[in-house]
């Protein structure tokens, strides 16, 4: 197997033509980036694999979880997967959130999302999905 050429953003968005890899998270919920599969997990790709990492050590915070969810028409979505609570002391930049296959029952959309527990007053999140062939 080797890994297709693209790679998704989960976390990346553009503001004023500036791109920033990453988002904040503060004091609620921030959902990442919509990504279409194409189809139910597609045929032609053995696996997705779904990184997600701190880019901007955390503070201020006590812990943090992503949840990744999916849905089959992008507006009704369900948990595929929730990652363990990551604590404030080890939300530093590089750490890693959550590392996940994207298991065969995956629905065609998927998107992250990063809860934190507290107020955070810095933190940025970021990763991506490889399409593995």
């Amino acid at each position: 197997m080797g890994i297709r050429e693209e790679s998704y953003d989960l976390f990346g968005y553009y503001s004023s033509g500036v791109y920033y890899p990453s988002k904040a998270f503060t004091s609620s919920a921030v959902t990442g980036n919509v990504l279409d599969l194409r189809s139910e997990h597609p045929a032609e790709v053995a696996e997705y694999r779904l990184n997600a990492v701190i880019d901007t050590a955390a503070t201020g915070g006590t812990s943090a979880v992503v949840t990744v969810e999916h849905s089959a028409d992008n507006s009704n979505w369900s948990v595929l997967e929730t990652g363990a609570s990551v604590l404030l002391a080890n939300m530093t930049k590089g750490a890693t959130m959550l590392s996940m296959r994207l298991p065969k029952h995956t629905k065609r959309y998927i998107r992250p999302k990063i809860t934190p527990t507290g107020t955070f007053t810095a933190g940025k999140i970021g990763g991506n999905v490889e399409a593995i062939v």
